[in-house]
């Protein structure tokens, strides 16, 4: 362990201040930085010394924990042997096309062709680019919508940005392509036959936002199982059925943003297996290796990879990334899910995540400033209100939700992110039940502290 001297760490600020900037960046906000040092398992270390439970896997992402000495040793193995090689049309590496397979195997059973990537951003973003490829390729170049849903995140490059159905993301970025992207909003006609996602939206708002912009005009909608960093909104369960159906009804392919659900999250390796329903594509990133390595991908069904491999000679797929199929980063990815099966991690996370939602509502459920409390596996929300009774949300400026979860941080030793008035909690899916109960009683003990 490292435990740096006051000067050292007034140093470190100064300099971090002066040179780095960090995502969603707000100087204000970052005066005093928690500076870490060292993670084992859930536990993260600061330079002070102090430990904190990851209640969130740091950005949903170290899924296998913190100090996995097994990734780093594949990881320099690999650097060793190859460290990196071109990827492009007539090259290729062993751990790339093991690792392409893998995913394949896990993934939906309609699911064939992998195309890596390096971030949840171009993920999403060559998921659309290939639903508007596709549909070239079959003769209607006029579909070309996207259509995305509000609270919705899906990424920060331009397009995705455009994506995300949270304003705060779009002020000062704009303009984005006019009429590229069109998001879901409550329909004033259609009838809606199903109940409500936790968020109150309901299925047949993507079937309204279709007829509005003409399904001829709509080459996909995208959709997160789980709408996790708006707030972890989780869906009903005839939620996706019904969207799958729509889809199909309008021929408008489905990407499922899994980007934070899949591997293991939820209590399955991919979250749409709770309903039994299939994506055409599907976007992957995170916990793909645990965020030991930058590594994503999107996954094509068979009926797109079918289109891929026989294109016409004008219609060559040129998109591409440097660093696609890294080397080095699918070594890890492999030994990563190696541990997933080994440590039976996605059982863990269904055991330990009914754990977590049992605890917060047995702790909060009656609790007359908490609402709304959600989860699906090891992945919560709960919102922070005026009134739970009257449903009465604190004002703006009264910023519940930073106070809740600084005082975890600060008093409970917990560590996690707020959206609003909205905790969000996803701990590594390592996590055992002390550690579940802990963070059950940081939460219990942040929000009576907070509310009076």
């Amino acid at each position: 362990m490292t435990t740096l001297d006051e000067a050292t760490i007034a140093s470190l600020v100064r300099d971090d201040l002066a040179h780095l900037i960090h995502p969603q960046y707000y100087a204000p906000e970052h005066e005093s930085p928690v500076i870490f040092d060292h993670g084992e398992g859930v536990w993260l270390t600061d330079v002070r010394g102090k430990r904190y439970i990851d209640g969130l896997s740091s950005l949903w992402n170290v899924a296998v924990g913190h100090g996995r000495t097994e990734l780093a040793e594949a990881a320099a193995e690999q650097m060793k042997k190859l460290a990196f090689s071109n990827s492009y049309t007539g090259f290729s590496n062993v751990p790339a096309i093991q690792l392409a397979s893998k995913v394949a195997e896990l993934t939906y059973d309609n699911m064939s062709g992998v195309f890596f990537t390096n971030s949840w951003s171009e993920s999403n973003e060559g998921a659309f680019k290939t639903a508007r490829f596709y549909w070239n390729l079959q003769g209607r170049p006029t579909k070309t919508k996207i259509i995305a849903r509000e609270r919705a995140y899906h990424g920060g490059t331009l397009t995705t940005t455009a994506m995300t159905g949270l304003p705060a993301f779009w002020k000062y970025f704009g303009p984005f392509m006019p009429g590229e992207v069109v998001h879901t909003s409550k329909p004033e006609a259609l009838e809606c036959d199903c109940t409500p996602n936790t968020d109150g939206e309901c299925a047949h708002w993507f079937e309204a936002a279709i007829l509005r912009e003409g399904a001829d005009n709509v080459a996909a909608i995208i959709a997160e199982p789980v709408k996790g960093a708006g707030g972890v909104w989780t869906p009903s369960d005839e939620y996706f059925a019904k969207v799958r159906a729509i889809c199909d009804r309008y021929e408008v392919l489905f990407i499922a943003d899994e980007v934070i659900t899949g591997f293991g999250r939820t209590g399955k390796w991919f979250a749409l297996e709770h309903w039994n329903v299939q994506p055409d594509i599907l976007s992957i990133a995170k916990a793909i290796t645990s965020g030991y390595v930058p590594m994503g991908a999107f996954i094509v069904s068979t009926p797109i990879m079918e289109a891929l491999q026989s294109l016409p000679s004008d219609a060559r797929f040129m998109h591409a990334y440097t660093n696609s199929a890294h080397p080095t980063a699918a070594a890890v990815g492999l030994r990563n899910l190696r541990i997933f099966e080994e440590e039976h991690l996605v059982e863990n996370a269904a055991a330990m995540g009914a754990r977590l939602g049992d605890g917060l509502r047995a702790a909060l459920g009656g609790h007359a400033h908490v609402s709304n409390i959600r989860n699906l596996g090891l992945i919560a929300g709960l919102t922070v209100v005026a009134d739970s009774e009257g449903g009465t949300a604190y004002a703006a400026g009264d910023l519940m939700g930073r106070k809740v979860a600084t005082h975890m941080r600060e008093e409970g030793q917990v560590i996690t992110r707020f959206v609003g008035d909205q905790i969000v909690l996803a701990p590594p899916l390592v996590v055992n039940a002390a550690e579940i109960d802990q963070i059950v009683e940081a939460v219990s003990n942040a929000v009576r502290a907070v509310t009076g």
